[in-house]
């Protein structure tokens, strides 16, 4: 039996947006933010997804380690030549304030 786990990650789903094709995961990536709460991350990427960003959550697994008390908040990042539009979107819809400070690029 085929294994077609990769084809349903959320790291590989398609991303479709009016006249823009999906980025990707092909470039340097930067930490767009942090957080502990689970639904605003996936909130956040949805409407990332819904604009063609193609949003990585990393450290998603962490709270197996922790104890599932939240305390290791969960790194989103996109591709560096996203990241001005992703913070973009982000604060147009209201949550600018979870973004913190831009963080540097790679280089």
């Amino acid at each position: 039996m085929l294994d077609n786990r990769a084809e349903h990650s959320p790291a590989v789903l398609p991303v479709k947006a009016a006249g823009r094709a999906p980025t990707g995961c092909g470039g340097a990536m930067r930490e767009l933010l942090r957080d502990t709460d689970l639904v605003f991350l996936s909130w956040a990427e949805a409407l990332l997804r819904a604009e063609g960003i193609a949003p990585v959550v990393l450290d998603a697994h962490m709270s197996v380690l922790e104890g599932s008390t939240f305390a290791i908040p969960r790194r989103m990042m996109v591709e560096d030549g996203d990241y001005d539009r992703a913070r973009s979107l982000l604060a147009e819809a209201g949550e600018g304030a979870r973004l913190g400070p831009p963080r540097p690029g790679p280089g």
